[in-house]
């Protein structure tokens, strides 16, 4: 499930120069060593960051440490070696051919979210402003995400006012990288433009993208469907327009590279509803996993708790995709009025509660054995999954957690 990678990585730590943000970094034998200050933060730090320096070494047998120091320490460690830890996870999943697919297409939603930060002048001139007042510190994420399997793919945080339209061009040199040149791209209404359709069919992926009204007058005097042609640098491509119609009586526009074979136009509606479920992904990342609950007011601290939140996120889309596996045959026999699938609150909670065992095993056949445990105990507590919800949409940004106010439970 990727603790595997995640203990070779840790392992091996000290011999990669990308760990270290300066070349002196971690180089003599101290007892707030690199792989203590990686596993603090790859674990996330939710509450009292002393509270949980002294729980961290107390069950190493060894005194605690400060907290000032931890910070101090922490500065050295580099971010994208943080990230290293969620690449894992996406080559990982990128590599499993048993994964759903939409006829033999990796299906893959791009979306952002704005992520507050605490309001420190670093954070606003590294990330950037919003607010009524253009005066709180604020950060844009950027996810690719896998709405049947429930794996981050791809994360990106980046200044508040970068477009998403460049962020999702990186999304797609790592899908690239990660061998998914062909998956079917969806996305909202702020994706769409002449330029970024032509980049997506240059480098062989397929998409489905929601449209305002007026984006292409052609497009909107299409009743059902039919095929518009966009040019772009001289060179002319067809693309296909879906008209959807909504159960509110609203008329949705679908651009798309596939045809009526591949896509038969009674099953857009449902293929692209698919796109929501990355409301859940982010409901997931900053509630559940608390994103914006961040141990630290600098960049590289912000950076380092933005991948480690996105790695877990990937870790628990591994146990409940093997518990959500042993319910659906637990189930079969069963006559239920709606399908059941794993709590995530429940998986987060086991997880997070054996996290630092798993990690800190040394022996596979234990650590495998550790996760069984788990999955068999999420699996004894499935949740149904209740079709045609439609959640409201949060308020403007308000941050949750504030850094004096850690909890202590």
């Amino acid at each position: 499930m990727g603790f595997g990678r995640t203990r070779k990585r840790l392992e091996e730590c000290l011999s990669d120069k990308q760990m270290r943000k300066v070349e002196t970094a971690f180089t003599r034998n101290r007892k707030l060593g690199a792989r203590h200050i990686i596993i603090m933060v790859i674990s996330r730090i939710y509450l009292s960051l002393q509270l949980c320096l002294d729980n961290y070494f107390d069950g190493l047998g060894m005194p605690p440490v400060s907290k000032q120091a931890f910070s101090k320490a922490r500065m050295r460690l580099n971010p994208e070696y943080v990230r290293g830890f969620f690449d894992d996870t996406a080559e990982i999943a990128a590599s499993d051919e048993t994964l759903d697919s939409y006829k033999g297409m990796r299906l893959i939603v791009f979306d952002g979210s704005d992520i507050a930060l605490e309001n420190t002048r670093e954070l606003r001139e590294n990330f950037g402003v919003s607010g009524p007042g253009k005066g709180v510190a604020t950060a844009l994420s950027s996810i690719a995400y896998g709405p049947l399997d429930h794996v981050i793919y791809d994360c990106r945080i980046d200044k508040y006012k970068k477009n998403e339209r460049d962020l999702a061009k990186l999304h797609i040199e790592k899908l690239c990288e990660l061998g998914l040149c062909g998956s079917l791209i969806l996305t909202d209404r702020g994706y769409p433009s002449i330029e970024f359709i032509a980049y997506l069919l240059k480098e062989g992926f397929h998409f489905v993208m929601r449209v305002k009204a007026k984006w292409n007058l052609e497009a909107d005097s299409i009743k059902t469907q039919g095929i518009i042609s966009l040019t772009y640098h001289g060179v002319t491509f067809p693309v296909r327009v879906i008209k959807i119609l909504l159960p509110t009586g609203e008329v949705e526009t679908l651009l798309t590279s596939l045809d009526e074979q591949t896509l038969p136009h009674h099953e857009a509606g449902e293929l692209y509803f698919n796109r929501w479920s990355v409301e859940t992904s982010f409901d997931l990342i900053k509630n559940k996993l608390q994103l914006e609950n961040f141990s630290g007011k600098t960049e590289v601290s912000v950076k380092q708790d933005f991948y480690a939140t996105m790695y877990l996120a990937n870790m628990v889309a591994f146990v409940a995709g093997e518990a959500d596996d042993q319910i659906c045959i637990s189930d079969k026999p069963k006559r239920l009025k709606h399908r059941r699938q794993a709590s995530r609150n429940r998986t987060i909670h086991k997880l997070r509660k054996d996290f630092l065992c798993l990690v800190m095993e040394p022996n596979p056949l234990m650590r495998d054995a550790m996760l069984d445990r788990i999955v068999r105990s999420v699996a004894q507590r499935p949740v149904s999954i209740v079709p045609d919800r439609s959640p409201p949409r949060k308020s403007p940004r308000k941050k949750p957690f504030y850094m004096a106010r850690k909890s202590v439970v």
